[in-house]
């Protein structure tokens, strides 16, 4: 079975790495040279044309966001794919664009999911990855051997566009969860507490699960996650907010968050994580 990467981001160059181990030939595209070269050295065969990624039987495109996958997987692209080729998309992309993706797949005689996934590229790396998937069931199950090479399947809809909606569900609450975090370490700074020790407390006992104890040290600044900037979790709210209004929803949370992150962008943290951003901006006010 071949199968072709597009997009060698964090993500995709993580992923690549399990799909050569199974056994598999793999195929890669990039727009920079760079990351096509470091997979190469792993086993890796280089594409220089989009286009050919579509001759393999699978095809996992890993890109930005709706304007790189916009620019990459044109209709072009897609007509002149083969029929057998099954793509899942495992970009963070509006579920508008999502179906519109599988319109096109359709109108093309191809298979498409989508496939978000939940894990920075270290999770990806140690196979811990968790992937929401969206779509045709039959071809959930040609592309589960594959995805679970490096994460685990979650199944959430047999429409693609649940998949990129549940993604960004997602990132909400772990937003929520660093907000209300943020929120609570400048409380107790403002009174002098120790918020470390309270966020110990919180995390060994009633929020002892894997977001609140990565996050909880970089919201006090005990251990700041890299940087990373807003752009992309104020994207996600974005979008996420947009699925609200159009199903005439509440969403007061969800703006909450939003206006939270816009207030510590225009504070000076538009490059932090947002555990960092949020944190310092609630010690601020």
């Amino acid at each position: 079975m071949s199968i072709s990467v597009i997009g060698l981001g964090q993500i995709g160059s993580a992923i690549v790495p399990h799909l050569l181990a199974s056994g598999r030939e793999v195929r890669v595209w990039n727009r920079s040279p760079a990351a096509v070269e470091a997979m190469v050295k792993l086993g890796a065969e280089p594409l220089d044309d989009v286009r050919d990624a579509f001759a393999s039987e699978i095809v996992l495109s890993v890109l930005f966001d709706d304007a790189a996958v916009r620019q990459v997987l044109t209709q072009e692209v897609l007509s002149l794919a083969s029929g057998h080729v099954v793509h899942a998309c495992m970009s963070t992309v509006s579920p508008d664009l999502a179906d519109q993706l599988h319109q096109a797949h359709q109108t093309a005689g191809i298979g498409y999911l989508s496939a978000p996934l939940f894990g920075r590229p270290e999770a990806v790396r140690l196979k811990a990855a968790n992937i929401c998937v969206a779509g045709d069931a039959s071809l959930v199950e040609i592309l589960r051997p594959v995805l679970e090479s490096f994460g685990r399947l979650w199944v959430v809809g047999n429409q693609p566009r649940q998949a990129n909606v549940a993604k960004l569900c997602g990132n909400f609450l772990i937003g929520a969860a660093v907000g209300a975090m943020a929120e609570a370490s400048g409380i107790l700074n403002a009174e002098n507490a120790d918020s470390d020790a309270f966020m110990t407390l919180m995390t060994e006992t009633l929020f002892s699960s894997p977001i609140y104890k990565n996050y909880a040290p970089s919201v006090t600044g005990t251990r700041r996650l890299p940087a990373t900037g807003l752009t992309l979790p104020m994207k996600d709210m974005d979008l996420l907010a947009a699925v609200s209004t159009k199903n005439e929803l509440d969403g007061r949370l969800l703006m909450a968050l939003r206006d939270s992150l816009l207030q510590a962008k225009e504070m000076g943290f538009g490059a932090y994580d947002w555990s960092v951003a949020l944190g310092s901006a609630a010690c601020k006010r």
